[in-house]
């Protein structure tokens, strides 16, 4: 989470009391609303200051459940993602592909919401690696050290990393398909230039799994 979008979602929970969601809404997780992430990376983005704060106000008000959840209501069509799911005028989610399991009971279905954002529905990890990011490759249909040249920090720092950094946030949880993923690109990579995104151990070199992008993606 670049460190403008990490402002805002502090903001948002700033609020006291927490509201309840109205007929034909769910009180669901951040990350699984599409709408209030695309509003969150609105207010990320934007240099108005005005527009920031009337982004935030809003969102504020779909604050829902325990503040330590971080949940807002959502429309239930907004929140749910079908596998067949493809780019339209409209920017609905774009469905990638669901990741392969190697080692370490991987799985999620990823999906591009943006040029630079990535969303994974249902992921689930052991979280059993020592040295386990996001590790993304321009080429290629393998993942490897290699050929990964885009690091995809989780959680986001709004930090640019490099393979060899020894910095780069680890996933040092374990995920049972009830929470989603959104992953960031760093400055000069886009979502149609990648071909696959690996769950990899940097320390024993190894991919643990992965997804491969299809064939003349485009969004």
């Amino acid at each position: 989470m670049q460190p403008g979008h990490f402002i805002a979602v502090v903001a948002v929970w700033s609020v006291g009391a927490q509201g309840f969601c109205s007929s034909g809404e769910e009180c669901i997780s951040i990350r699984s609303c599409l709408t209030i992430v695309k509003q969150l990376t609105i207010a990320k983005e934007t240099s108005d200051l005005a527009e920031k704060r009337l982004i935030i106000s809003q969102v504020k008000e779909k604050v829902c459940g325990e503040r330590k959840e971080r949940t807002v209501c959502c429309a239930r069509e907004s929140s749910s993602l079908e596998e067949d799911e493809s780019a339209g005028e409209g920017g609905e989610a774009v469905s990638i592909g669901l990741f392969k399991n190697i080692f370490h009971d991987i799985s999620g279905q990823a999906y591009a919401l943006d040029s630079k954002t990535v969303l994974i529905k249902g992921f689930t990890y052991d979280g059993e690696g020592p040295d386990t990011f996001f590790l993304a490759g321009t080429s290629g249909s393998r993942p490897s050290s290699r050929k990964g040249d885009v690091v995809l920090p989780w959680p986001n720092d709004g930090n640019e990393y490099s393979y060899n950094d020894r910095n780069i946030p680890l996933i040092k949880q374990s995920f049972d398909g009830k929470e989603d993923i959104v992953l960031t690109l760093p400055p000069g990579k886009t979502v149609d230039q990648l071909k696959w995104i690996s769950v990899w151990c940097r320390d024993f070199d190894v991919n643990f799994g992965h997804v491969n992008f299809p064939e003349n993606f485009s969004l």
